[in-house]
């Protein structure tokens, strides 16, 4: 059996973490629940960072980005910075960061679909598992799925007119 890839942003979040100290920001630290990846301050504000990253080694890359960051960085359109980093190794040097407030990262930002989660049980013969619901989770459904669809069609339509790019 081939041996899966594991994709991890933990390497990219520690050199993201030592990056945004050599710029200036101090007690960086990681978030939780806070839809974002970290949490650092800079000249007496605190910033909520969340770290956009690719491993690729050059050319153009896209990316995903939760509605849940989306909506936490416009309720926090000051406080809420997107750093975008790319790099292998523990060589920072071998790393290139570049950081983007909310209102020009959103000028970049393209709504394509929705997106569900799923929970796979792999020790327990690879089956699909009802995962654990919360205040913030809702169970997929098919009237859900229709009603989110219908929505989401009047959402992207084909002729919706360019965003001003100021």
């Amino acid at each position: 059996m081939a041996k899966a890839k594991v994709v991890s942003d933990r390497l990219a979040k520690a050199k993201c973490q030592e990056w945004l100290e050599t710029v200036g920001f101090t007690d960086t630290k990681p978030a939780r629940r806070q839809s974002c990846d970290l949490l650092a301050t800079k000249d007496g504000r605190t910033y909520y960072i969340e770290i956009k990253y690719s491993s690729k080694e050059e050319g153009s890359f896209f990316g995903t980005v939760m509605l849940t960051e989306l909506y936490k960085a416009i309720c926090n359109y000051e406080n809420y910075l997107f750093l975008v980093c790319r790099g292998k190794g523990d060589n920072i040097d071998n790393w290139s960061f570049k950081l983007f407030g909310v209102k020009d990262f959103l000028k970049c930002c393209t709504l394509t679909t929705p997106i569900f989660l799923y929970h796979l049980d792999v020790k327990d013969g690879f089956n699909l598992t009802p995962p654990g619901f919360t205040k913030n989770t809702t169970l997929a459904t098919e009237e859900l799925i229709r009603q989110m669809w219908r929505d989401f069609k009047k959402w992207k339509t084909k002729n919706y007119p360019p965003r001003p790019m100021d």
